[in-house]
């Protein structure tokens, strides 16, 4: 679509497999200041769940100076509830979620600021409520500042999708290329019926229970990374266009690929010497599924 995103969605892993798939949404974002709703791997190791976390940092590191993180966190953080939300910069610090994903929006905009939160887990009602909470701060704060959403800021939400494999343990269509591709389109049709197309609630409650067992939040029932924060970061982003009357946005798959079938981002000698590498193995044993997903608002 040839709007200005006001959202996307977007993977997150190793740069030499996902770089094209992470590219495809990153730079159709024309906002230079982003809400990035990231995964929180490490929640277990808190027991951290029905809260999102935020950072205290000034700054983020990037390949061409500092991102700041934007004075957007500190309006936000006013307007939420206390018990939705957590500032901690030491669970920021151990997740990779979002800071692989900052060269790309630097390229972009190299006057890029952030806010950045993480989401652990919890189930629908209470996801429902807190991107509830969040979309409409967010949307306090459009008006308050006179910003346009899509062009002054966007949101984007970061996953990695399916990981497959015995390495996962996860691999109920087998080890070979028959089961590479009945995962793939597996994946493809979740992005289908969950994520391209109008944000729905109950779309998005169908894809968290696809995802993770509804008895149990914390077990996974298909290994995506972002089972909460997609579909929490969309929830805002419908609440958010909601309370500001711009309709409701719709999703277009913009590129889906894989560890297997993308092709290497090409870099120099010097960037491998000075650290690029895999940090995965990529076979059919163990492969991981990326895919960029952009929403528009409908034209008038």
């Amino acid at each position: 679509p040839p709007e200005a995103l006001v959202a996307a969605v977007c993977p997150h892993d190793d740069h030499l497999y996902a770089a094209g798939v992470h590219a495809h949404a990153t730079e159709r974002i024309a906002s230079p200041r982003l809400l990035l709703v990231g995964v929180f791997h490490r929640a277990r190791l808190w027991e951290l769940r029905d809260r999102v976390v935020f950072d205290r940092f000034q700054s983020w590191h990037g390949p061409w100076g500092p991102v700041p993180v934007d004075p957007l966190r500190e309006e936000l953080l006013a307007d939420l509830p206390p018990e939705d939300v957590v500032v901690d910069n030491t669970m920021h610090c151990r997740e990779h979620s979002l800071e692989g994903i900052i060269p790309f929006l630097q390229h972009r905009h190299r006057d890029l600021s952030i806010v950045p939160i993480l989401v652990p887990y919890m189930g629908w009602e209470r996801m429902e409520e807190i991107a509830g909470h969040l979309g409409a701060a967010l949307a306090e704060a459009v008006r308050r500042n006179g910003w346009v959403l899509g062009k002054d800021l966007a949101v984007l939400i970061s996953t990695d999708l399916v990981h497959y494999g015995g390495d996962f343990d996860h691999a109920p269509f087998g080890e070979d290329a028959d089961g590479y591709r009945e995962a793939v389109a597996r994946d493809r049709g979740l992005i289908r019926e969950h994520l391209e197309g109008p944000i729905e609630p109950a779309r998005l409650r169908g894809l968290l229970y696809q995802l993770v067992d509804p008895a149990d939040v914390t077990r996974y029932r298909i290994p995506w990374c972002g089972r909460f924060s997609v579909p929490f970061g969309l929830e805002t982003v419908r609440v958010l266009t909601e309370r500001l009357g711009l309709g409701q946005p719709r999703g277009t798959l913009l590129r889906y690929g894989t560890s297997v079938s993308e092709p290497e981002l090409a870099v120099s000698d010097a960037t491998r010497d000075a650290g690029l590498g895999y940090t995965a193995p990529s076979n059919f044993h163990h492969w991981v599924g990326y895919g960029a997903v952009g929403y528009t608002l409908p034209a008038e």
